[in-house]
C-alpha cells in the first residue's frame, strides 16, 4: 500500500501545496496529491492550482488569519516560480 507521504512526493507539489488543494476542494490529501499530479499534467490544470491558490489567499484576506495569509502569499510565491501560469490555455 502507498503512503500519504509518497503520494504526496508523486504528486510534484510540497505538502502544503498539496494541502491548499484539500482545503479549496474538501478533499482528504490523499486525494488532492492525486488531483494535483493531474492537475499539473495540462495547461488547464495548472490554470486551476493557480487558482485555488488565489481563492485561498482572497478568503484568508477577508479575515484575521493574517499571519496564515501571509504564509500562504509566501508558498504561492514559490509554487509560481516552479510552476508558471501558462500563457494558452
Amino acid at each position: 500500500m502507498i503512503s500519504l507521504n509518497e503520494c504526496i512526493g508523486m504528486s510534484g507539489l510540497q505538502e502544503e501545496e498539496v494541502a491548499v488543494v484539500a482545503e479549496h476542494e474538501h478533499l482528504p490529501l490523499m486525494v488532492a496529491a492525486e488531483l494535483a499530479q493531474t492537475l499539473l499534467e495540462t495547461p488547464r490544470g495548472l490554470y486551476s492550482l493557480h487558482v485555488m491558490f488565489r481563492d485561498r489567499l482572497a478568503a484568508l484576506a477577508t479575515g484575521r488569519e493574517r499571519v496564515k495569509e501571509h504564509q500562504l502569499a509566501a508558498l504561492y510565491a514559490q509554487f509560481r516560480i516552479r510552476h508558471p501560469l501558462p500563457r494558452i490555455l
